[in-house]
C-alpha cells in the first residue's frame, strides 16, 4: 500500500548472464558468448535496489541456471530485507538439478517460473514439455517453492495449449502466458483465437481488467489509455548494471546503484510505446498499481498459494506417457 503513494518501486528483474543454452526463435535477451557477471556486482545491485524498496526481484538471463553463484543470489535477495522479499528465477529448467532445487528451497526462493512454450520440439521453439518433463518431475518432488509454468503465445503454441495443460495436470502448478513480441515490445500476433484462449484459462486470475485489456490488443484494438511504469515501479536492470523501462526499451538506463528517489520520479511519464505493449510484467505491475481495489483479489490469490503446502505428483508422467 506505502508503493502507491511514495516514488519507490515495487518489482525489479535483474540480468545475471546474457548467456543462453537455447536459442528460440522469438527471443531478443540472449547473447551467445555472453559473461556471466560476478557474484559480488550482482549482489550490489541487489541490495541497491532493496535500499530503494523494491520488494520483489526477479532473476533472468540469458539462463540464470547457468550461473554458477544463482542460488547464493537467491538468498542475497531473500537477505536484503529480512526474509520479507519476493524472489523469482525465470528460466527453461534445462539446467536444473534435485541439488539445485534443494540449494533454492534453503535459499528460500518463493518461485520459479518454468518456460514451457508447447508439447513436442519445433523449429525456434525447443522448449517442449517433451524435453523438460523430467526437470519438471523434480520440482514436483522436490520443490517447496511455487512453480509457475509460462508459455509464449504463438501461432504454433497456442494450437495444442488445452492437450499441454491436460498432461500437465497431476502437477500442482501454476501456469500463465507471454504475449509474443517483436524487439520494441510491441505485440507481434493478432486474432480472436488468441484473445479467446486467453479468456478460456483466465489469464491472471484475479485481474480481469489486464486480461480484458490483453485480449483488445490482441484484436489490434489500441484504444484503452494506461501509464507504463517502467523505470519507476518496475525496473529491468541489464548486465550492465543500467536501469531500462523494460527488457526492450532503455529509457534513460542510469546505474542501478546511483539511481535516486528523483530519477524514478522523472520516469513518471507516458511512454510512446505504450501503445501495443505486449511486455507482460511491466503491463502488470503499472495495470496492478493503477487499478489497486480491482486487483486486490489478485494480492490475497498470491498469499493464499505462497503459504500452502505444496504436494507432489502422484505419478512421473515420463514413465507413464511413452
Amino acid at each position: 500500500m506505502k508503493r502507491l503513494f511514495d516514488s519507490r518501486p515495487v518489482h525489479a528483474q535483474i540480468v545475471v548472464t546474457r548467456e543462453c543454452n537455447l536459442a528460440c526463435g522469438y527471443c531478443h535477451e540472449f547473447t551467445n558468448g555472453a559473461p556471466m557477471v560476478p557474484f559480488d556486482v550482482l549482489a550490489r545491485r541487489i541490495d541497491a535496489l532493496g535500499e530503494l524498496g523494491a520488494f520483489t526481484m526477479d532473476l533472468l538471463g540469458g539462463e540464470p541456471l547457468l550461473h554458477p553463484d544463482i542460488v547464493r543470489l537467491a538468498a542475497r535477495i531473500k537477505a536484503t530485507r529480512g526474509g520479507t522479499n519476493f524472489a523469482t528465477i525465470i528460466t527453461n529448467a534445462f539446467k536444473l538439478t534435485p541439488e539445485l532445487v534443494d540449494g533454492f528451497n534453503a535459499a528460500g526462493l518463493d518461485c520459479m517460473q518454468v518456460s514451457v512454450d508447447g508439447i513436442d520440439p519445433a523449429p525456434g521453439l525447443p522448449k517442449s514439455l517433451r524435453s523438460v518433463l523430467p526437470k519438471l518431475e523434480i520440482l514436483a518432488a522436490r520443490a517447496a517453492f511455487q512453480v509457475k509454468i509460462q508459455t509464449v503465445l504463438t501461432e504454433e503454441s497456442w494450437r495444442s495449449y488445452a492437450q499441454f495443460r491436460e498432461l500437465l495436470a497431476p502437477f500442482d502448478f501454476e501456469f500463465g502466458f507471454s504475449l509474443l513480441h517483436d524487439g520494441a515490445g510491441r505485440i507481434a500476433i493478432r486474432g480472436a483465437h488468441f484473445a479467446e484462449l486467453l479468456r478460456q484459462h483466465e489469464l491472471f486470475p484475479g485481474m480481469a481488467f489486464f486480461r480484458r485489456h490483453a485480449a483488445e490488443i490482441l484484436v489490434g484494438d489500441f484504444h484503452r489509455p494506461w501509464k507504463c511504469l517502467g523505470g519507476f515501479k518496475y525496473l529491468y536492470v541489464n548486465a550492465e548494471g543500467r536501469v531500462q523501462y523494460c527488457s526492450q526499451v532503455a529509457g534513460g538506463a542510469p546505474a542501478v546503484e546511483t539511481l535516486t528517489l528523483a530519477d524514478l520520479r522523472a520516469a513518471d511519464v507516458h511512454k510512446p510505446c505504450e501503445a501495443g505493449c505486449a511486455i507482460g510484467c511491466v503491463r502488470t505491475v503499472s495495470h496492478a498499481m493503477a487499478n489497486p481495489l480491482r486487483s486486490l483479489s489478485t494480492s490475497v490469490e498470491i498469499l493464499a498459494d505462497f503459504m500452502r503446502p505444496r504436494t507432489p505428483a502422484p505419478v512421473p508422467l515420463s514413465r507413464t506417457r511413452r
